[in-house]
């Protein structure tokens, strides 16, 4: 008995310790079989990673043999008169087996950086913030007449134009006159001279202008724009998407269906008769208009040439830029500006708190004489600031007395709305809706004929303080309009200045009816 139960476990003992050997070997086949299969696998990837090699030399050997012949065609092309371009350029696609649209593309890029100054080596020495604008305005007063608070800002803005790279926002220089002859085409002559890598964009496509500006990183300078933005929407895309430097791409599509992303960040300085350009990018502007001189105002003439001083000029900003980029980087000038005028200014103002001096309250005072009043507000601005104007003290109005109030002074445009007589209260609901200002019901009672439509004060507060505070050349000058009030019969009343005010707090309409009119 007790040896047929030592066979019994000698027996299991022998199956488990055949099992065990039999499991192992199957696991050592499996791991074989995937040790083979792994190494099938990175022999294929190996191989395959070859040819793609290979591939991809045979392609860049190819795209380099094509660059080459493409560059030798360039250059023959770009020595011929411009008259012939479009035609060489039409054989040269031909003969090498490109699109011409983009093979013109690609010219223009190449033709463009034959146009910019050669890089010049930085001044040896430190350079004087003060000294350095000095010898801009210096140079630039030379050859153009402009007032002081023009020769600041194009002073300013020249510099700023060498460490653009450091700002989050880049403004636009616009010399501008409705008529020709006031020198702004000087200006921008000057300025080619001074500020790096000066691009005139004069017949350049919109395709090109994207190449020009991420490959190059110009100054794009822009003669006769008032043209320029007739002919073509995409100048003005690629001048308001290039005040921000928020590292955002505009995609467009390449010879072969790709998607390419430019980066159109980049400064420009703009000369056009007149101000017929979008209002968004008007508003990235710093706008200068330039007079035509007197005959007693006496400049050089200039011959559109670089010379001694102007590399002298630009040899010292080259060493500035390098010495000052990344103390302005982190400045934060003191100004009054708000919103997109502070940030248009930033940078120009830290310029000059560098230079110090006088040159820190001429900035300021420019930018308040170039700035204040320089857009025509819009028509619902144009009511909200009525309105101001014409509640005064009141609490509520309604909209019959507003209306009646807005229409009473033949001389502004409400008297006479859009050529259809006074305004109407439709029109005058239609027109304060955008700004989320509706009538509503005054001291309703269960009687229907007396219970009104108006509008609260409360209600135009947020936009009066949003839309009507702008900077004023006179810092005493008090930003609230509440001057001219007006009786219960929207007949305006001035004097609250004065000791009269219409306190009473009913809405007007109710007055008239209830005679509350309380005089101070």
């Amino acid at each position: 008995m007790v040896e047929a139960t030592i066979h019994a476990n000698e027996k299991k003992a022998r199956e488990a310790k055949a099992d065990d050997r039999r499991q192992k070997q199957k696991a050592e086949r499996r791991q074989e079989r995937e040790n083979r299969l792994s190494r099938q696998e990175q022999e294929r990837a190996r191989k395959e990673a070859v040819r793609a090699r290979k591939a991809a030399e045979r392609i860049e050997r190819e795209q380099e043999t094509r660059r080459k012949k493409r560059d030798a065609a360039f250059a023959w092309i770009a020595e011929l008169p411009k008259l012939t371009h479009a035609a060489r350029l039409k054989e040269a696609a031909a003969r090498l087996d490109e699109d011409f649209e983009i093979l013109q593309q690609e010219f223009e890029v190449y033709f463009a950086a034959r146009t910019l100054p050669e890089d010049l080596e930085p001044w040896p020495e430190p350079v004087s913030t003060a000294e350095l604008l000095g010898a801009i305005e210096a140079k630039f007063r030379r050859y153009v007449v402009v007032s002081d608070a023009i020769a600041a800002a194009t002073t300013l803005w020249a510099v700023f134009a060498w460490v653009v790279e450091i700002a989050v926002h880049a403004p636009k220089l616009l010399f501008t006159f409705p008529e020709k002859d006031a020198g702004k085409s000087t200006a921008l002559g000057v300025l080619r001279w001074i500020v790096p890598r000066p691009y005139f964009a004069v017949e350049a496509t919109g395709a090109a202008i994207y190449r020009i500006v991420d490959r190059l990183k110009p100054t794009l300078l822009l003669d006769e724009a008032d043209t320029l933005f007739e002919r073509s929407t995409v100048l003005a895309h690629i001048i308001n998407a290039s005040w921000t430097n928020g590292g955002q791409k505009i995609p467009r599509v390449g010879p072969r269906g790709e998607v390419v992303e430019f980066d159109p960040y980049s400064t420009q300085a703009i000369a056009m008769m007149g101000l017929n350009i979008p209002g968004t990018t008007l508003s990235r502007c710093i706008v200068c208009m330039i007079w035509p001189k007197l005959p007693s105002e006496v400049v050089d003439d200039f011959d559109e040439c670089d010379d001694e001083d102007f590399k002298i000029i630009r040899r010292k900003l080259a060493r500035w830029s390098g010495d000052n980029a990344i103390a302005l980087r982190s400045a934060k000038p003191e100004s009054r500006f708000n919103n997109r005028m502070q940030k248009n200014w930033k940078v120009l103002l830290a310029i000059a708190d560098l230079a110090g001096g006088g040159w820190p309250k001429r900035a300021r005072d420019a930018a308040l004489e170039l700035e204040t009043d320089r857009d025509e507000p819009s028509e619902g601005v144009r009511l909200l600031a009525a309105i101001r104007d014409l509640i005064g003290a009141l609490i509520e109005v309604t909209s019959a007395a507003l209306c009646k109030a807005l229409a009473a002074d033949p001389s502004r445009e409400w008297s006479n709305f859009r050529g259809k007589g006074p305004i109407s209260q439709a029109q005058l609901a239609a027109l304060l809706r955008p700004y989320g200002i509706r009538p509503v019901t005054l001291h309703p009672t269960k009687r229907a004929d007396l219970t009104c439509h108006g509008y609260r004060r409360s209600q135009f507060e947020n936009a009066w303080a949003r839309l009507l505070q702008k900077p004023s050349k006179d810092p005493n000058i008090r930003t609230s309009h509440a001057d001219r009030a007006f009786d219960g019969d929207g007949n305006t009343d001035r004097g609250l200045h004065g000791g009269e005010a219409v306190s009473d707090q009913r809405p007007l309409g109710h007055q008239a009816e209830s005679k509350i009119v309380r005089r101070g």
